[in-house]
């Protein structure tokens, strides 16, 4: 799901950016994701153990090593977690990026070993709360968390809400409030830095047009392509579909941003 426990929150909140930057005044205005409508599921995570009781958590092809010491480790995107166990099936994660915190991350394992629920609480940049939820399937593995997990169920306690204004000629002015993001985007595939006090250093997002009502991003981590993304605004303006596709993954997601 694009909120995946907030290692990378604030990535996918500015990927969802990238359906509002058009110059046509259609794509103006406050966008709030529509959850029922949206496929947010589907993707695969995986863990695995090392020596000296180091584990890996690879998703969407991208891996980050970390130990249940209660240290710092940083992750791929350049957020901090540390991990700690609780019991045998459960274990907890805090994240943290640009010294804010993120969220705390709490991944229980079935009795059966057969499912595992993962939980992001926490607080916003402008004060709000948040309580997501997603649940997994076994794939492979058959105790703990060591193994592959497929997601099956989402819930967002409160759905992304984003705002878009004119900036000029080829150009409009997007903010997320709920984590101060702001970006600047010009429509001519040129990559563009948001700005904001969780966004991870080194993200940019390169937009072009390809049709008044169509629009493809490519998202990039310290010039890596991470993600591609299309998205196509209703004839009648009131929504935006994006569909994206992660670059070292196969499964692709489908947000639908309804406008207010």
């Amino acid at each position: 799901m694009r909120i995946r426990y907030w290692s990378m929150f604030a990535t996918a909140m500015l990927l969802a950016a990238g359906t509002a930057f058009a110059a046509d005044n259609p794509w103006v205005g406050t966008w709030k994701m529509d959850p029922a409508q949206s496929k947010l599921t589907g993707h695969t995570i995986h863990f695995a153990s090392g020596t000296d009781g180091q584990m890996t958590y690879t998703e969407e092809g991208h891996t980050s090593k970390f130990k249940m010491d209660g240290q710092s480790y940083k992750t791929w995107s350049g957020a901090e977690a540390t991990w700690k166990k609780i019991d045998d099936n459960t274990l907890e994660e805090s994240l943290k990026r640009n010294g804010v915190d993120l969220a705390t991350v709490t991944w229980i394992v079935s009795p059966d070993g057969k499912s595992l629920k993962v939980e992001s609480k926490g607080t916003n940049p402008d004060g709000s709360s948040f309580d997501n939820t997603e649940q997994h399937v076994r794939v492979s593995g058959t105790r703990g968390l060591v193994g592959s997990w497929k997601s099956t169920k989402a819930n967002l306690s409160d759905p992304e809400t984003y705002q878009v204004s004119d900036a000029g000629p080829g150009a409009l002015q997007w903010d997320i409030p709920a984590i101060k993001g702001k970006l600047n985007a010009t429509l001519d595939g040129k990559d563009n830095a948001p700005d904001g006090p969780t966004v991870p250093k080194g993200l940019t997002i390169a937009l072009t047009r390809v049709l008044p009502n169509v629009l493809k991003m490519t998202e990039k981590m310290s010039g890596e392509v991470v993600t591609h993304s299309t998205m196509t605004l209703s004839p009648d303006g009131k929504k935006i579909t994006e569909v994206v596709t992660p670059a070292k993954e196969e499964v692709s997601y489908t947000e639908v941003w309804l406008k207010q």
